[in-house]
């Protein structure tokens, strides 16, 4: 059974270490990333709510709002979290502003609950598009220097962020036996130079498709 590192930040890293157990790999949960609360205003019933991640849902209380969401998953656990106008995208960053723009009126301001280190462009373009849009920070995600004690076969690497963690710890070292699997582009980019046996990219940001990612030959 091959073991497999997850750096994905607590608790979803369980939910994670779940599907790839049952995918038959051997997880070994060891997040490069920790998540801690930003102190924010509470957010207008009235607005609608854009989540790029579990958690943004997480660090923000339910007030009613309609609420959008990048994937499948980011949606469920919106719904669980008590919201009930919830739209999943289920695609990338662009894919939810191309959304926005094409089916939600100018009458609402559109807030992206986001970290405080965002990728992509949305609350930008959806301004350019005629929309009242901002962004609201409510989690930060800082280092959390960290390696397995075990050998592993693959290092699932879940935003960019945290593959520049992995690839500031693992320059110089011994990792032709070591195969990233990405959860986009943009974080495989972040392993450059490094001399890995591979890197994978999941054929769209989502947990199964990561794993279908890792049992490619």
């Amino acid at each position: 059974m091959a073991k497999v590192w997850l750096t994905r930040t607590w608790p979803a890293a369980e939910e994670s270490a779940r599907a790839w157990r049952r995918a038959g790999f051997e997880p070994i949960v060891d997040p490069l990333l920790e998540v801690q609360t930003v102190a924010h205003t509470p957010l207008p019933s009235d607005a609608v709510l854009i989540f790029t991640s579990k958690n943004g849902v997480d660090h923000v209380s339910c007030g009613g709002q309609r609420v959008v969401c990048v994937g499948d998953a980011t949606a469920a656990h919106a719904r669980q979290a008590g919201f009930h106008d919830v739209v999943s995208v289920d695609g990338t960053s662009n894919d939810v502003t191309t959304w926005v723009i094409a089916n939600m009126p100018h009458t609402h301001p559109m807030i992206h609950v986001s970290g405080w280190h965002v990728r992509g462009s949305i609350v930008e373009d959806l301004k350019t598009h005629g929309f009242a849009a901002k962004r609201e920070k409510v989690y930060r995600s800082v280092p959390r220097p960290a390696w397995p004690e075990t050998q592993v076969s693959y290092v699932a690497l879940y935003s960019p962020l945290a593959a520049q963690v992995f690839a500031d710890l693992a320059k110089g070292g011994m990792l032709s036996r070591l195969s990233a699997v990405c959860m986009s582009q943009a974080t495989a980019d972040e392993l450059r130079g490094l001399a890995l046996g591979s890197i994978r990219i999941a054929a769209r940001p989502r947990e199964d498709e990561l794993i279908m990612a890792a049992k490619r030959t």
